[in-house]
């Protein structure tokens, strides 16, 4: 038997809402990403975390994230959407509480 693949978020959007087009300022689903720098950062130091220690807690619980792509992602700089994914997972937060959202044109 073949599973069929679970629907990306647009799918999911569009059929819930047929005809809308996706807002203009919401985040991308693939590529880079920008992240809320502020809010990782409150995240990781609620649990008291430093960057490596977040980078560790990631490795442990299989999710491939370093230390240099913290630091990236803290200082403001984009990073892949499945790397802010891996961070959502890791806090237990949904994705679109980090990625910030890109300024209209």
């Amino acid at each position: 038997m073949h599973a069929s693949p679970l629907p990306v978020p647009n799918a999911v959007a569009a059929r819930e809402s047929p005809g809308d087009a996706p807002h203009a300022d919401a985040p991308p689903l693939r590529g880079q990403v920008t992240l809320d720098s502020a809010e990782l950062r409150r995240l990781r130091q609620s649990r008291l975390l430093s960057q490596q220690d977040l980078a560790d807690d990631c490795w442990r619980r299989n999710i491939r994230v370093s230390v240099a792509t913290i630091k990236r992602a803290e200082s403001g700089r984009a990073v892949r959407f499945r790397i802010a994914h891996e961070l959502a997972r890791c806090f237990g937060v949904p994705v679109m509480r980090l990625v910030r959202a890109t300024p209209a044109a």
